[in-house]
């Protein structure tokens, strides 16, 4: 055999291998595959891999060693993992792409159509529980205290008790004659509290309006210090006039005063009626001097005293010495549950001064800006 004829046995020969070689990896292509990139996502659907022939196998192994192949201008990176792709197996007449598309859609029209099973439990339970609570619910257990309201205890003198934040009073006043003027006449009265007496100290603030006939044309403002003691008792200072105006008012003196308060229940015992007796005792310059030195323009401290018993509930009787005369007076309140309060006073009942009996009717109303607290 020439060497011509061998070389061309030789190629007819290398491309019969080739030529089997290229119909095995045909044939087993599919299956090469995946026996190389096992399904990362489907783990069951891999049985079909187990049918790969050992000997084809080991067949295009050889084939591939013996047959050239030409290499890639660009190397090709090898992933760290092999990556399942999606391939056309066919599996009982259904291609395994379509199947998951059609399994992937159904499931979404299912999920579309209906809430998930744990869903469902989750809002059931949700339900459940708030009904459960709804009606275990207890209503906090509070005790309902309606607020009383006491008569005054002092006619003509200040108490050592006083307005806290939140405590707002007006009152209106009518007598037959003031005093050293001999005329009937009325005056207006309004004041609020700050601060807290029974924590620190409270801060009452009230004007006075003096005449009715000429409103606006003479009053006063005046202020009182007031700190709450245990046992049913209060201390104070005050001034009363201290900022003035109206030609009424040119000689008026500013008054400044200390009082003490404390309240005694004479039958403790007594639900309903303890009969508590408030008791104030005070000094003080200005208008508690005696008649005499106002008259004569001189200085001076009076004493001055009163002591309230609270006969009834609403009701409260009252004398009051002034530093110049004894008041006489009843305090009554109409509506227990309603801040109003109703006051009678004979003034000057001794005529120790240039005025006669003074009779005298006032109106007051107290309340709270700030809500009432029990």
């Amino acid at each position: 055999m020439s060497f011509a004829a061998k070389a061309t046995s030789d190629s007819k020969a290398t491309l019969d291998l080739k030529a089997k070689v290229i119909v095995k990896s045909d044939n087993l292509k599919s299956d090469d595959r995946q026996a190389e990139k096992p399904d990362l996502e489907h783990p069951r659907d891999a049985s079909w891999l187990k049918s790969t022939p050992t000997a084809e196998a080991s067949e295009i192994e050889f084939s591939k060693r013996e047959t050239p192949i030409s290499k890639p201008e660009k190397p090709i990176s090898k992933p760290a993992m092999p990556i399942a792709k999606p391939e056309t197996t066919r599996l009982a007449g259904v291609t395994k792409e379509n199947f998951l598309k059609t399994q992937s859609q159904a499931s979404a029209r299912q999920l579309l159509a209906e809430p998930s099973t744990s869903e469902s439990s989750i809002a059931q339970a949700s339900e459940n529980t708030e009904s459960l609570r709804q009606r275990l619910t207890i209503e906090p257990l509070t005790e309902l205290r309606i607020p009383a309201y006491s008569p005054g205890s002092t006619v003509g003198v200040p108490s050592a008790f006083g307005a806290n934040f939140g405590d707002a009073f007006i009152g209106l006043a009518f007598s037959n004659r003031r005093p050293r003027i001999n005329e009937s006449d009325g005056a207006l009265s309004a004041g609020f509290g700050l601060g807290d007496s029974e924590r620190a100290l409270g801060l009452e603030v009230n004007a006075n309006i003096g005449s009715l006939r000429r409103f606006g044309r003479n009053g006063d403002i005046g202020l009182k210090l007031h700190r709450a003691l245990p046992g049913k008792a209060a201390i104070a200072i005050g001034l009363d006039e201290g900022i003035v105006w109206g030609e009424a008012n040119r000689d008026t003196v500013s008054t400044f005063y200390g009082v003490a308060s404390k309240i005694f229940d004479l039958r403790p015992t007594d639900q309903v009626n303890s009969l508590p007796l408030t008791l104030t005792l005070g000094v003080g310059g200005g208008r508690f001097r005696s008649f005499e030195n106002i008259e004569n323009r001189r200085g001076g401290v009076g004493v001055f005293a009163s002591a309230g018993l609270r006969v009834v509930p609403q009701a409260s009787a009252i004398a009051s010495w002034t530093g110049q005369d004894l008041n006489l007076g009843v305090s009554y309140v109409p509506l227990k549950t309603t801040p109003l309060f109703l006051t009678f006073v004979v003034g000057n009942v001794l005529g120790r001064n240039d005025n006669n009996t003074l009779f005298s009717f006032g109106i007051g109303y107290g309340f709270n800006y700030a809500g009432y607290r029990y």
